[in-house]
C-alpha cells in the first residue's frame, strides 16, 4: 500500500495537473525503492471550505502518506521529502497571486489493522 491522500483548496487543486504530479510521484517512490509501481494510490479531495489562519485568499495543500508495510523512519522521512519536494515544485511552475502552503503528514499504520479487499483477484487483506 502506500497511499497517498491529498486536501487541497479550490484554486491550487484546480492549478494542478494532479494526474501527472501522482505519476511523478509515483515512479520516483518505486524507482527509489520505497514500493512496487502498482503499489501506490493517491487521489485528491478539493475542500468546499478553507480558512489559513486569518487569509481567507490563502491556499493550502496537505498531502498524507499512508502506509501499512514497517519501513524504518529515514526511510519514511524520505518518502514524505520526495513527496513534498515534487508536489512542492508543481506548486511554484508558475507564480501563485496568492500564499500558498503545501505540507506532507506521515501516517504509518500497523498491518493488521488494514483491511482491503482487491477485485483484481488479490483478495480480502491481501
Amino acid at each position: 500500500m502506500p497511499h497517498i491522500s491529498i486536501e487541497a483548496t479550490p484554486r491550487l487543486a484546480a492549478a494542478l495537473d494532479f494526474r501527472s504530479v501522482f505519476a511523478a510521484i509515483h515512479h520516483r517512490l518505486a524507482d527509489e525503492g520505497h514500493g512496487k509501481l502498482d503499489d501506490f494510490k493517491s487521489r485528491v479531495h478539493v475542500t468546499a471550505t478553507h480558512l489559513a489562519g486569518d487569509d481567507p485568499d490563502g491556499e493550502i495543500l496537505v498531502a498524507r502518506l499512508m502506509t501499512t508495510n514497517p519501513r524504518p523512519a529515514d526511510v519514511q522521512r524520505a518518502m514524505a521529502q520526495t513527496i513534498h519536494d515534487l508536489l512542492t515544485a508543481a506548486i511554484e511552475t508558475e507564480l501563485r497571486p496568492y500564499w500558498w502552503q503545501c505540507c506532507v503528514l506521515n501516517e504509518p499504520f500497523e498491518r493488521a489493522d488494514y483491511f482491503k479487499t482487491d477485485s483484481q483477484g488479490g483478495g480480502a487483506n491481501s
